[in-house]
């Protein structure tokens, strides 16, 4: 499971996003609670251009035991900005400023 979460972040970063995500369907399958893999899932599908599926990736995150982890709502912000719903993308990314400043 690490290493399809590994090739598909590497795929991703190196301008193969369906590659990448492929690698990281198949690693969510095998490990769908790993939260590491869903965020990078999440993301390459954002790169993708596939912003509904980045944001029921995301929802699943959101349903993980402790992932109030900021940067959520900074995917999540860039989720919904990339599927259009600009006043939802901005409110995620106040949401994302003001836990940020509670740390």
């Amino acid at each position: 499971m690490q290493l399809l979460h590994v090739l598909g972040y590497l795929y991703g970063c190196h301008g193969q996003v369906k590659r990448g995500a492929a690698y990281l369907l198949i690693a969510a399958q095998l490990a769908p609670g790993n939260p590491g893999v869903l965020r990078t899932l999440a993301h390459l599908l954002i790169l993708d251009g596939e912003a509904d599926k980045a944001l029921a990736t995301i929802a699943r995150l959101e349903t993980l035991d402790g992932m109030d982890h900021p940067t959520l709502a900074l995917l999540k912000s860039r989720a919904l900005l990339a599927a259009g719903r600009t006043a939802e993308a901005r409110h995620a990314f106040r949401d994302f400023l003001a836990q940020r400043g509670e740390g």
